[in-house]
């Protein structure tokens, strides 16, 4: 015999708490979205990166081969001692950059260890 809720219409709702099982289960899921989205993101991150060195190279070999032309018909005067000069004393700033980045990539646990994986694939994929 159906219950007065089923014969008035309404909808009987279940209210109970879901158990461990099923909240491991969208654990699961969250943490499988999770790292899907860093490999997507760290293939395409890791294409445009290849693409942009390899502009950047072009532009900056093809900038010193004509400021060298310059210089060697005397047009332009470069002091190229003043120049690497800034550079010698930066080096501690860089490793502590480089420290930095590193530690934060370890604290963004599986999402970046996912990014790092799709950009290592599209590193190789790319050769």
């Amino acid at each position: 015999m159906p219950t007065s809720a089923a014969m008035c219409g309404e909808a009987s709702w279940n209210h109970e708490k879901p158990g461990p099982l099923h909240r491991g289960m969208d654990l699961l899921a969250l943490l499988g979205e999770s790292i899907v989205q860093g490999l997507i993101l760290g293939f395409v991150f890791g294409l445009l990166l290849k693409l942009a060195t390899k502009a950047v190279k072009t532009f900056l070999l093809v900038f010193f081969l004509v400021v060298k032309w310059l210089e060697a018909r005397h047009i332009v005067i470069v002091d190229w001692h003043r120049l690497t000069n800034g550079l010698l004393g930066s080096e501690e700033l860089v490793i502590n950059q480089a420290t930095e980045l590193i530690e934060n990539l370890i604290e963004m646990g599986a999402f970046g260890a996912a990014l790092a994986g799709g950009f290592y694939l599209a590193h190789r994929l790319g050769k």
